[in-house]
């Protein structure tokens, strides 16, 4: 059920209407969330239901464990009961196929031309990564200390809520269960808010972020042996913006989603293109990820203590990890070594940011050498990826044609917004918040109706694949 669909609006107003009605008891309401958002999951693969509530139940028990034991030797063989499942699972569904053929050409290339593994055929169970970072994540709070969900219900609730279910943002326990112990009531400011997002987020997404791809990325990379470097200059910024007004809109609908049910989650996008490095725009750029790669891989490495190679290698480390958990090929794993090589070389090299002209200079190299990389997160050859590097120094050749004068329009109205000092969206929100119920279904009517024109012919989110 995507987000762009009739159904998910049905969907969203029919919960929304019976969790109304339940919300004076905790219990009732609670559960009746719980089970819609499960069931929202198992519309799109019944069967991969079981890995979702297999999880959900394992850090529950691990988690309770942990509380009630106090010898630290049996608290560390919980904590690696957890680690070793969780990201079992996600290794062996996510990566089983790929590490298999990557074994088989490492045999055929080592002198056995018959040399053929078996495969395992499983299909990749939607948002896998996110929910199993988000319940690894409790397991690991609650051994450094953190109180453990005391109900199963609860800790099922913040595994499954439906909105950050399959593509983030990724929530901590500690953030989500306190908003469920004394639920109130929305206020109607908030749901106002969560409907102006809502709309937000269609319109980057069907709009801005599709009609991006279709009209500048699309025949980049029909064509990439044929582009010079001015078409993939263009093709660059395009694939990079209309990633960000996917993944940015998906989680504006996220988050307004959940506001109607008085849920608050975390900011996920802070204008990345701004940022003065490229560590710093990867901080900006799905920033659940990022907080959570810090605190459970960065920090525990050591973070920025130790000598100059301790530092590099620990942030080299984050971000191939975070290349190797976007998806699954050659060009996953070589954008995570190409954003750690430049991530800490960066830092070694400009450990401070510079002012003025030279700081804007910095920031534009800081963000063209970042979305260099976006082009490997599309699932292409590595012929092709090579191919669409190679066009950036070719001054010339057949070409793939002019861009798209739509595409180029809405290419720059994007960097524009983007560009827009933020007190524009904070009034956007704000007239959310007290706009006349008349006024906000007039703009539920109008985005309704373009969805209903574009939805059709929607892509799936980009991060549904996660």
């Amino acid at each position: 059920m995507r987000f762009t669909e009739l159904d998910y609006a049905l969907f969203l107003a029919g919960v929304w209407l019976v969790s109304r009605a339940l919300r004076g008891r905790r219990t009732l309401w609670l559960l009746w969330l719980t089970l819609s958002s499960l069931a929202f999951y198992a519309v799109g693969e019944p069967r991969f239901l079981v890995l979702l509530l297999f999880s959900t139940v394992l850090d529950y028990v691990v988690g309770r464990a942990l509380q009630a034991e106090d010898r630290p030797a049996i608290r560390k063989r919980w904590l690696w009961v957890s680690l070793i499942l969780n990201l079992g699972l996600l290794g062996l569904f996510k990566y089983g196929d790929f590490l298999l053929s990557l074994a088989e050409r490492l045999g055929q290339s080592a002198g056995l031309p018959g040399f053929t593994l078996p495969r395992l055929g499983f299909a990749l169970p939607i948002g896998i990564s996110f929910y199993t970072f988000q319940t690894l994540a409790s397991t690991i709070d609650v051994y450094r200390g953190a109180p453990a969900p005391k109900r199963l219900l609860d800790f099922t609730f913040f595994t499954a809520f439906f909105p950050q279910l399959v593509a983030g943002p990724i929530v901590r326990s500690s953030e989500l269960v306190p908003q469920i112990d004394a639920p109130a009531r929305p206020r109607a400011d908030a749901i106002g808010e969560g409907l102006v997002l809502i709309a937000i987020g269609l319109v980057k997404k069907l709009i801005l972020g599709d009609g991006i791809a279709a009209a500048l990325v699309d025949p980049f990379f029909a064509a990439p042996h044929n582009a010079r470097l001015h078409e993939a200059l263009v093709a660059d910024w395009a694939a990079y913006f209309s990633l960000y007004c996917d993944f940015s809109g998906y989680t504006d609908i996220a988050i307004g989603s959940a506001l109607l049910f008085g849920i608050v989650l975390p900011v996920n996008f802070d204008r990345p293109a701004f940022a003065a490095s490229p560590a710093e725009h990867w901080r900006r750029w799905h920033m659940t990820l990022g907080s959570w790669l810090r605190d459970y891989l960065y920090l525990p490495l050591g973070g920025g203590r130790g000598g100059a190679w301790q530092r590099w290698r620990n942030l080299f480390l984050v971000f191939f990890v975070s290349g190797i958990w976007h998806g699954v090929g050659e060009s996953y794993v070589l954008m995570g070594l190409y954003n750690g090589v430049l991530a800490a070389t960066w830092r070694h090299l400009r450990p401070q940011a510079a002012g003025g002209w030279l700081g804007l200079g910095e920031r534009l190299l800081a963000f063209q050498l970042t979305a260099l990389s976006v082009l490997a997160l599309r699932p292409i050859s590595l012929d092709d990826l090579g191919a669409a590097l190679g066009a950036f120094g070719r001054l010339s050749g057949p070409g793939i044609g002019p861009p798209d004068p739509y595409g180029l329009l809405l290419l720059f109205g994007v960097i524009a917004l983007h560009l827009s000092p933020r007190r524009y969206k904070e009034g956007l929100l704000a007239w959310g918040r007290v706009a006349p119920a008349a006024d906000l279904a007039l703009l539920l009517l109008g985005v309704g109706g373009l969805c209903a024109v574009l939805s059709p012919g929607a892509r799936d989110f980009y991060y549904f694949q996660f």
